[in-house]
């Protein structure tokens, strides 16, 4: 993929919206919207908002950047679909990422300039599904742009994933946390794990959507695997649990 290509992405997996628009390694332009309930009665409104005031075309656009969740089932949805429908027929290469993973690199990516070259941290990303229910994964850093994944996605109470940490912290390792939910019950967190891990600023904990750009960039990273090529049709949400309706069929 070549850098001066036009570079949309896009996520609607929590109540806040992320798009933005990247060209020549130089943001052009992002838009963040919280919303009470859904994205699907505004985010067309807003990506056009977003090419009008960056001077670009629809059809300008060769890379699209979607996150396929985890994360609210409707939002996640909302997202794809969008994508599926703007760009059908469009000669676009699509990419898919996982809002965990872009979590632990925004993560990293906001402690690479701290970090020594001997130090590893552990970076835990939580993103909120409410009632204390969050989807979470750990990371640990390693050399030259990469996380490993040492706790698998899941979906869990937050009480069993604060003593997991509990349980597993390390004496010379720091741990970090990311993600909605880390904002959400950050009273909680900082109560029942005080000095035993670090939070990021309030501004970095929601996941902005530059981050899956870097990541596309970052050639080492695509090749890792965490962003994934793919195509409109193979383009599907990654929700890591059964729906309410799924759930009631049983």
């Amino acid at each position: 993929m070549e850098k001066n290509m036009l570079i949309f992405a896009i996520t609607t997996t929590t109540k806040l919206a992320g798009l933005s628009l990247y060209e020549k390694d130089k943001l052009l332009g992002e838009i963040h919207v919280e919303m009470a309930k859904t994205h699907s009665t505004t985010i067309l409104e807003q990506i056009d908002s977003l090419l009008k005031w960056t001077g670009k075309k629809l059809d300008e656009i060769e890379n699209v950047i979607v996150s396929i969740g985890p994360g609210s089932f409707t939002g996640v949805r909302i997202a794809i679909s969008v994508v599926k429908g703007l760009f059908f027929g469009r000669n676009v290469n699509f990419y898919e990422v996982n809002e965990l993973d872009a979590l632990g690199f925004q993560g990293y990516y906001n402690l690479k300039i701290s970090l020594r070259n001997d130090e590893d941290v552990k970076i835990y990303s939580m993103i909120d599904s409410r009632k204390e229910k969050i989807y979470c994964a750990g990371y640990e850093t390693l050399s030259e742009n990469k996380l490993k994944l040492i706790k698998n996605y899941e979906v869990a109470k937050l009480d069993n994933v604060i003593e997991e940490i509990i349980e597993n912290k390390e004496n010379n390792k720091k741990v970090y946390l990311i993600g909605d939910a880390v904002f959400n019950y950050k009273a909680k967190i900082l109560d029942k794990l005080g000095n035993c891990v670090k939070i990021f600023e309030d501004k970095n904990l929601a996941i902005n959507t530059m981050t899956f750009v870097q990541m596309l960039l970052d050639k080492n990273l695509e090749n890792a695997g965490v962003i994934r090529k793919t195509d409109i049709f193979n383009l599907k949400p990654d929700y890591l649990e059964k729906s309410q309706a799924e759930r009631d069929k049983k």
